[in-house]
């Protein structure tokens, strides 16, 4: 494997596949949660998300990644979305994959919480916080310059318009 200075090269890293990411888009009334990383900084959030284990059908991950990060299956799938993103992660993002992945092809459901707002049980090794937020504020919670966050607002612009829930 081609290294320099401890890292893969450009050319190397193009050469890695994405990884199959799910995203749930989760709201209650009209609220949307949004989850915050440990070690994030203060101003990041997105919405609950995580990768597609081998085996699992899209569905069964984002259920899956919803009960780990928020301790709870009081969730309803509305529908998935016809919108995908696909993103180059940072070099720091790479690295932490294991030279994996150079990337995620993230796919996006909404989903309806069911339970009371204020009863999550986030697992904090994967969640530092998490906060409700009204569609107002949504999009300056999630829209950051960096490489991990690349087309992440404009694809919620087009999923939440594809669900009519703008």
């Amino acid at each position: 494997m081609a290294v320099r200075c401890g890292r893969m090269t450009p050319e190397r890293i193009e050469g890695l596949p994405y990884r199959n990411n799910v995203c749930g888009i989760v709201f209650n009334g009209k609220k949307f949660l949004l989850l915050q990383r440990p070690g994030w900084p203060s101003h990041w959030w997105k919405f609950p998300q995580g990768g597609v284990e081998a085996g699992e059908t899209d569905q069964t991950a984002v259920q899956r990644e919803l009960r780990e990060e928020l301790g709870t299956d009081a969730f309803r799938i509305i529908g998935e979305s016809l919108h995908a993103n696909r993103y180059d992660w940072s070099q720091d993002s790479v690295e932490k994959s294991g030279y994996k992945w150079r990337g995620q092809i993230q796919k996006f459901f909404l989903i309806e919480y069911l339970g009371d707002p204020n009863e999550l049980e986030a697992d904090g090794s994967e969640v530092q916080r998490y906060k409700w937020v009204e569609l107002n504020d949504l999009f300056a919670s999630i829209d950051h310059d960096h490489p991990n966050f690349a087309n992440y607002k404009n694809t919620i612009e087009k999923v939440l318009k594809e669900f009519k829930r703008i």
